[in-house]
């Protein structure tokens, strides 16, 4: 549990660097925040339901998380590939 806590509230801290890159993970990372909050209000434990559909929240969120960060990821792998094209185009002219 504390881990999905720290690893959502690292999500949550990312979120204005790749807000405007992908809109439609962060609305669905909020949406999931909202439902957990309120799944987690709920005085009714609806014969395990309530339970069940946390655990899938906390999966979903993670799902979400890791898929932000494999776009980063790959961003800074082409990042990386770039600035080495442009060194050896330096060298070249040079």
């Amino acid at each position: 549990m504390r881990t999905t806590l720290a690893l959502g509230t690292l999500v949550l801290l990312a979120v204005p660097l790749c807000a405007q890159e992908h809109p439609g993970m962060i609305a669905a990372q909020q949406a999931l925040e909202s439902a957990k909050a309120s799944l987690k209000g709920e005085a009714h434990d609806y014969a395990g339901h309530r339970a069940a559909a946390l655990v899938h929240v906390n999966k979903a969120l993670a799902e979400v998380a890791a898929g932000l960060k494999s776009v980063e990821q790959r961003e800074k792998r082409v990042e990386r590939k770039e600035q080495r094209l442009e060194k050896r185009d330096q060298r070249l002219k040079q």
